[in-house]
């Protein structure tokens, strides 16, 4: 074995045992990674058109439409499961749907608890 075919082997071996290094490392940061939180996902999906305040379309149209009491999604006491999650699923006026490739149902169903828990004012049904 001459010397090139020597630091060859040496290098490819070096290269390979740094990629099955990175490989483990990342596949173990992807098993301890925790799912998103629902209010984690409210500000990835949601809070952009239904944060409270001016300058989100959703809550002012809700506003406009429902008053002021419902207009902030996170403050509502009256939103059930189905609801919810029919309105992302097929969109409801200017809110456009939001497919299971967008939002899997796992996490559909977080942000949907989150949205709903504890919440429902019987009252109001």
């Amino acid at each position: 074995m001459t010397t090139a075919t020597a630091w060859t082997r040496t290098i490819a071996l070096g290269a390979l045992a740094v990629g099955a290094f990175a490989a483990i490392a990342f596949a173990d940061r992807a098993l301890a990674a925790e799912p998103p939180t629902g209010k984690q996902l409210f500000e990835r999906y949601c809070a952009q058109c239904h944060a409270p305040g001016f300058g989100h379309p959703g809550t002012m149209q809700l506003e406009r439409v429902r008053g002021k009491a419902l207009a902030v999604l996170e403050e509502r006491k009256d939103l059930v499961p189905a609801y919810v999650t029919t309105v992302v699923r097929n969109g409801l006026v200017e809110m456009p749907p939001y497919r299971p490739t967008e939002i899997d149902d796992a996490a559909l169903d977080t942000l949907v608890k989150y949205l709903t828990a504890g919440k429902v004012d019987r009252k109001r049904r």
